[in-house]
């Protein structure tokens, strides 16, 4: 790595059941889960795995930017998967504003459990 190489890092665990418990609450769905996840969530029989999964990829990315959720929207960031399942990251509003600001690259890691899901986050320039 060369001496201007920039990193910061963030992780996230949450139980699968808290999400379990609130997966049919259209206003919690509104409000952490951009319109192309709940379509994905749809897709796959509101899976409460998947869906906790992209929640803690939101709380790390906050984490690894710096900000937290004070200042970026959970909706702002997407989570969706490729072809071959792995997650994705698209943001929008102040988070999009603050990676081409800054010109930073996320990668990210997700893992479930029946009990837990957690995400790790690395933010580089």
């Amino acid at each position: 790595m060369s001496s201007s190489t920039y990193i910061r890092t963030g992780t996230a665990i949450i139980e699968v059941e808290r999400i379990r418990k609130s997966q049919n609450n259209k206003r919690f769905l509104s409000n952490f889960f951009s319109a192309d996840e709940i379509r994905f969530f749809v897709q796959h029989k509101l899976n409460p795995k998947l869906m906790a999964e992209n929640y803690c990829v939101k709380i790390a990315v906050a984490k690894a930017i710096g900000t937290g959720m004070r200042v970026i929207r959970a909706r702002d960031i997407s989570v969706l998967r490729d072809r071959l399942g792995s997650p994705v990251i698209i943001l929008d509003g102040i988070a999009k504003q603050l990676e081409q600001r800054e010109g930073f690259e996320i990668d990210i890691s997700v893992a479930s459990c029946r009990d837990y899901a957690t995400a790790s986050v690395v933010i580089h320039k």
